[in-house]
């Protein structure tokens, strides 16, 4: 295996499948994880999170550790889930009924398939009687919270410290995980997890209708958390479904305030990416017999080098880091195409020229797939992002603003239901807290208490940022497309200079 073959095996696509074989070895506990496990008695924690965040890392870690103690856990994608009996159900009520019926379908058949090893006396009499498929009765849902309850774990026979040594893998603090343990996981005397991973699929997003199905979802899954607190669930779902279940008007606009407290957001900060990629490298180095003490020169050519979109000179793991926009995964994926990179010219190391390389493909993929994020509430959003190849990277708010105000004026664009009007300020600003939301655009704020004097206000930091009554800050910012699309947008760039040269 050549040495750009060993790092890619530690690096690969970046899906969590590619990862799964590697969990034990490269996983590390984010800061957040504690508040992750503190799941309210009686609901479910709401775990949101970009594409690409960590969030299915994070339910696989927990379902590892949690097998690891014999906790009786099950593990849920859409697949799981039967939707035929709402497949042509279109009002709420009936789709409210119908998500749970399937959930706890779900739940009975992930427990006769993957939990058969508790099944035993009463448990298994009852289950085989009671819940399993074509011997249940009308009170089959009461049977199996019985079930439940009978197949869930005393927590007096659990060790929290244990536990929470195991999730922890010595990224944080374990004393304040087993605090969290104790009160939140062990709240009750009895503990089962149910862990529901990609919900966002239960529904055709690009359908308003469907979201209710989400709605029926979350709802069912709450309903069965208070029914029996001795069942703690996470849940996951990505942020930008999150922000369209907000801002649908025929949604469960009353089910929002009773959901907000149970949801959180999940982040991967700077440090976090930097202690990934050096565990991973470190990892692969090894595997590879490297015995310095600084990994990255094992695959590197250097530790600097020249930022593809300028004459700048950045470390790696800055150039690695910003580039990811605070997804792991997109780190994971930059490495793999600099690793190939490299391997198509039959170099042992990674230099300035594969980044620029590996760019051009890196930078396309996360504006179209940018576009497919967003696309639901902006079919027109790959076209928008291509504008500002004709605009400065780093600009004021009245360039961005003028610059939105005349992109209607090129293609049509909708925003929701909403037509996107030229010349219009109310849909500049709607498109710019679009593409605030996106993390296409971030504003910048001078703030003395950083090193280098200012501060990047992304969109988590700050949802409610691009409004008409925030006009004084909005004016101070300087607006910046993230670096990981600089690159497409010069490409754009070159080929618009192509072919006007090709013309003249």
């Amino acid at each position: 295996m050549s040495k750009m073959d060993t790092l890619k095996k530690y690096f690969p696509t970046g899906t969590t499948e590619g990862d799964r074989r590697l969990l034990d070895r490269i996983f590390i506990a984010p800061e957040q994880l504690p508040e992750v496990l503190a799941v309210p008695t009686g609901s479910p924690r709401v775990l949101v999170g970009n594409k690409g965040v960590g969030k299915t890392a994070i339910l696989e870690w927990l379902f590892a550790a949690a097998k690891k103690k014999q906790i009786p856990t099950i593990f849920l994608r859409p697949d799981d889930l039967d939707l035929a009996s709402i497949a042509n159900v279109s009002d709420v009520s009936s789709i409210k009924r119908g998500m749970y019926d399937c959930f706890l379908d779900a739940v009975a058949s992930a427990i006769g398939q993957k939990l058969s090893g508790l099944l035993k006396g009463s448990a298994a009499k009852l289950y085989k009687e009671s819940v399993a498929r074509g011997a249940r009765e009308e009170d089959w849902m009461e049977k199996l919270l019985t079930l439940l309850s009978k197949l869930s774990k005393p927590v007096a026979q659990i060790d929290a410290s244990d536990l929470a040594r195991d999730l922890a893998k010595q990224s944080l603090s374990t004393e304040r995980l087993a605090d969290v343990v104790q009160s939140y996981l062990f709240s009750e005397k009895r503990l089962f997890l149910i862990l529901i991973d990609d919900t966002d699929q239960v529904a055709t997003l690009d359908d308003p209708q469907h979201l209710n199905r989400l709605w029926g979802l979350l709802l069912a899954v709450r309903k069965l958390t208070s029914t029996n607190p001795k069942i703690k669930c996470v849940v996951t779902l990505r942020t930008e479904v999150w922000m369209r279940l907000l801002r649908n008007e025929k949604g469960q606009r009353d089910q929002i305030d009773h959901f907000r407290p149970l949801v959180m957001f999940l982040r991967a900060p700077e440090e976090l990416i930097k202690s990934i990629l050096k565990k991973r490298l470190a990892l692969a180095a090894a595997e590879d017999r490297f015995n310095g003490s600084v990994p990255i020169r094992h695959f590197f050519d250097d530790e600097w080098m020249n930022l593809p979109t300028s004459d700048e000179r950045r470390s790696w793991e800055q150039f690695l880091t910003k580039s990811s926009r605070e997804r792991p995964r997109d780190m994971i994926q930059l490495v793999n195409h600099l690793a190939s990179a490299a391997k198509a010219r039959n170099s042992d190391h990674i230099g300035s020229a594969d980044a620029e390389t590996a760019m051009e493909t890196y930078s396309k993929e996360r504006a179209e797939d940018l576009a497919i994020e967003m696309g639901f509430d902006c079919p027109g959003f790959l076209d928008v992002v291509r504008s500002f190849s004709d605009v400065d990277f780093e600009s004021d708010f009245e360039t961005v603003r003028q610059h939105l105000r005349s992109v209607p004026s090129r293609f049509s664009l909708k925003i929701g239901a909403r037509v996107v009007k030229p010349e219009d300020d109310d849909d500049a600003l709607l498109l710019l807290s679009l593409l605030h939301e996106s993390g296409f655009l971030n504003a910048r704020v001078p703030d003395s208490r950083k090193t280098d004097n200012y501060r990047h206000i992304g969109f988590l930091d700050d949802p409610h940022l691009v409004q008409p009554s925030r006009w004084n800050e909005l004016q101070r910012a300087r607006w910046e497309v993230h670096p990981a699309f600089r690159s497409y947008l010069i490409a754009l760039q070159k080929e618009r200079s192509w072919r006007s040269g090709k013309k003249g």
